[in-house]
């Protein structure tokens, strides 16, 4: 029989669990993958936008590193215009920092939904809408306006592939996506953490890394 204890433990682990803003959807590996777990690799987010790109490299290549894969981020070695421009010539330069591997993180994309609420019963209130020229009890046209407040909620489900690519041939050797559902009262920024833990923890499970 379960324990005053015990049924607490599992209601915070089943709250905890529902209240996870980050999950695993899907891993790919390629079958014709026939190496071992990668050890020397590049990370690369592809966002404009330099917080954003710094954030999620940095994140990745602790927490590879913390797995014992040699990582180093790709920000302040090469633009994305950079990359973009010469390929060939970016792969060059990240196998002369001593890549071997790349691992790329990309948004597919984004799902909103918005919901409304209303916490309290209809309200009316008589509001003056305009003129009416006529007799004295036409003189104002009155309407009923809805007093009663309504908020308003906008949820978002955020899709991220990462994949890891041979720097030595350009071909993808694994793939995993994750998706975040974001709140308009989430911090953001926090959920950075998740995603990479659940990126190395795919990884790791699908043998790519050690």
């Amino acid at each position: 029989m379960l324990t005053l204890r015990s049924l607490a433990g599992c209601a915070l682990a089943a709250l905890l669990c529902s209240c996870a803003a980050t999950s695993l959807k899907s891993t790919w590996k390629s079958p014709d993958y026939k190496g071992g777990p990668v050890t020397h690799v590049a990370v690369l987010t592809i966002d404009d936008r330099g917080f954003l790109r710094e954030g999620f490299e940095n994140r990745l290549v602790r927490d590879l590193r913390d797995a014992g894969v040699t990582a180093i981020t790709t920000y302040d070695l090469l633009s994305l215009p950079q990359i973009n421009q010469d390929k060939q010539a970016a792969a060059e330069r990240l196998r002369s920092a001593g890549a071997q591997h790349i691992v790329i993180l990309r948004l597919v994309s984004v799902d909103s939904f918005y919901r409304e609420a209303r916490p309290s019963p209809e309200r009316y209130a008589e509001v003056i809408t305009g003129y009416e020229p006529g007799p004295w009890y036409d003189y104002y046209s009155v309407a009923y306006a809805d007093m009663s407040p309504t908020y308003g909620s906008l949820k978002q489900k955020v899709y991220l592939e990462t994949s890891v690519f041979d720097l030595s041939n350009a071909k993808r050797s694994w793939a995993g996506l994750t998706e975040t559902v974001i709140t308009e009262r989430m911090d953001r920024a926090a959920e950075m953490d998740p995603i990479a833990a659940k990126v190395t923890e795919a990884m790791r499970r699908d043998g790519m890394i050690p």
